[in-house]
């Protein structure tokens, strides 16, 4: 279970680089050309709110086919410990949640970085809302993964 988490960590990470990458190559094109620093945050913000759907989906996908490998091995966790199938519900419903939470979110952190408004876009990264839900999944498979099977003597 650990290396399905550090595949989707690892999955998260290199597709955020990959869309930070296309912001900061206009930014130190435009910091060569001797564009005002101003303009050329606002400008990165611009080219970030634009892939936001995209970069947001991505992840939703990640989350999901992470979702699945867990889920595999979290039931057959679940049946060596004894414990009921029923739990493995718990991890799919707060991920579900969260990724609806990331979608919805979408809207209003793009209408943030586009109105170049900084208080308005660290409100709207600051509030963490539903997407803080998936952790009750993870804290659930953590404390089920530390219960003992049954066979184990």
């Amino acid at each position: 279970m650990l290396l399905i988490v550090v595949i989707t960590f690892a999955l998260s990470f290199i597709s955020g680089i990959v869309f930070a990458a296309g912001a900061m190559g206009g930014a130190f094109q435009a910091g060569a050309d001797g564009v005002d620093e101003a303009q050329i945050q606002a400008d990165m913000m611009h080219n970030m709110a634009g892939s936001l759907g995209t970069q947001a989906w991505i992840g939703v996908g990640i989350s999901i086919i992470g979702l699945a490998l867990l889920i595999a091995s979290f039931v057959r966790r679940l049946r060596d410990a004894g414990l009921p199938v029923l739990i493995a519900v718990i991890p799919v419903i707060t991920t579900i949640i969260a990724c609806y939470a990331s979608l919805a979110g979408v809207d209003d952190v793009r209408a943030a970085m586009m109105s170049d408004d900084a208080q308005a876009l660290q409100d709207a990264a600051a509030a963490p809302g539903l997407g803080m839900v998936a952790y009750i999944g993870y804290l659930v498979v953590i404390v089920c993964g530390l219960i003992p099977s049954r066979n184990a003597d």
